[in-house]
């Protein structure tokens, strides 16, 4: 496996329901599986940087971010090669405006969903644990 891992960037974007209560963005990738929208970094981008574009590409929603809030790091198969793949994660915030998923991006669809309903769906352990995170810190 290579020392150097493979960077990427994204983020737990929140905006508030019509009943004041708060809707996190997920996106269903091209393997079904629902996470939160990210991307890996392009040469010489920093990372907040690639979290706002990434959403964007990926939702068509523009999201400001407020601050890091968690770092992933997996192993992932590329053309026969391990390697780490290491992600931070922002807290974001947008307006809840109807998401555009990005069939070019492999996005098969994009939702905002009340917390639960997030955490319910979300396939993998390591990012509802981020989910977690920024809920905690929102309340905060």
């Amino acid at each position: 496996m290579s020392d150097e891992p493979i960077r990427a960037a994204g983020g737990v974007v929140v905006a508030d329901g019509p009943d004041g209560r708060p809707r996190i963005l997920l996106i269903q990738d091209r393997y079904g599986i629902w996470t939160l929208p990210k991307g890996h970094l392009e040469p010489g981008e920093d990372e907040a940087a690639a979290a706002v574009r990434e959403i964007r590409e990926e939702t068509g929603i523009a999201a400001t971010l407020l601050r890091p809030i968690a770092r992933s790091r997996y192993p992932v198969c590329k053309r026969n090669v391990w390697r780490d793949k290491e992600v931070a994660y922002f807290l974001a915030r947008a307006p809840l405006s109807e998401p555009t998923p990005a069939a070019d991006e492999g996005i098969a669809a994009a939702r905002w969903l009340p917390p639960d309903e997030a955490l319910a769906l979300i396939a993998y352990s390591q990012v509802r644990d981020v989910v977690r995170a920024a809920l905690s810190a929102l309340a905060a």
